[in-house]
């Protein structure tokens, strides 16, 4: 058993399927923390856009510690990593299958559709990063293997289409992590039986399950539209050196706030036939992941996604 202490869950994924507001819900309850920032990101590759200066190709599984406020020696049952580039990062991989004692894994998905809709609305309105794209067919049209070129720089817009298929992902995972370590979950199943949900993960955990059924959290982090790309970039720098107090958190929430506007909600009818196709398009796939999580007995007898 290894003696260098580890965060005992991960949620690895999946970006734009829900992670922020079930990251807020679980660290509500009073057994449970997250990571000084809500994404960790320690077990970042080299080289990608997202790593931080701390990660363990640098300072080992050993400063994982530090990215927590209490360092693992708080009274706390679970401490939570919820970073969903981990989904694509090889080193996060490496590194969970040499651990021992291995973290519980949680995933998150959302149908495909869904969420590459979501991710198209937040690359374009509000990251702000793909200027040359101007509908949600050009997206799809760039993401879907071979990816656009211009894309090359951002590899979450790279991996899109590939970790839209969470059959593949679960396949990579349920190798590493043994099944009784793992949870998979959707936007879809909590939408329909959240306390079921929760309840289930509570107990998976083992912790008490009425602090999450009773929290009031609700949406976190819905995609909007930014006013301005430079006040988002400049006060995302400025955040970064701030400490992370409830005074500043607060500031942050003000400022992004008044820089965002909502969404033309009437984008997702105008696009309701290619919704469509890509539903079509996924559900090998899905069948496949909907099969896979019968095998490892992650279906939590609810309805599958399909």
């Amino acid at each position: 058993m290894s003696a260098v202490w580890t965060p005992n869950l991960i949620m690895p994924g999946v970006a734009k399927c829900g992670t922020t507001t079930l990251y807020d819900l679980l660290v509500s309850h009073p057994r449970v923390t997250g990571g000084i920032e809500k994404e960790v990101r320690f077990l970042m590759d080299a080289g990608d856009e997202l790593a931080t200066a701390q990660n363990v190709r640098d300072l080992g599984v050993a400063g994982w510690a530090d990215q927590f406020a209490d360092k693992g020696q708080g009274d706390f049952d679970v401490w939570l990593d919820a970073s969903p580039q981990y989904q694509y990062q090889q080193v996060a991989l490496s590194t969970i299958a040499t651990l021992d004692p291995q973290p519980k894994v949680l995933f998150v998905v959302r149908k495909p559709s869904a969420r590459l809709f979501s991710l198209y609305q937040y690359a374009r309105y509000h990251h702000k990063r793909l200027p040359h794209v101007t509908s949600f067919a050009q997206f799809i049209d760039e993401i879907r293997p071979p990816v656009d070129s211009r894309l090359n720089d951002q590899k979450m817009m790279v991996n899109a289409w590939a970790d839209s298929h969470y059959d593949q992902m679960l396949e990579r995972w349920s190798a590493v992590v043994p099944p009784e370590r793992l949870y998979v979950t959707s936007v879809e199943e909590l939408g329909a039986d959240r306390d079921g949900v929760l309840a289930d993960i509570a107990h998976w955990l083992g912790i008490d399950p009425d602090p999450l059924l009773t929290c009031e959290v609700d949406r976190s982090n819905p995609t909007v539209k930014t006013r301005s790309r430079l006040i988002r970039m400049v006060g995302g720098r400025a955040a970064k050196l701030l400490p992370e107090t409830p005074l500043v958190r607060r500031l942050k929430t003000f400022v992004r706030e008044m820089n965002s506007a909502p969404l033309d909600r009437d984008e997702v009818k105008q696009n309701a036939d290619l919704l469509a196709q890509l539903d079509a398009e996924f559900a090998p796939s899905m069948a496949n992941f909907a099969a896979l999580r019968a095998k490892l007995g992650l279906a939590r007898n609810r309805s599958e996604l399909v």
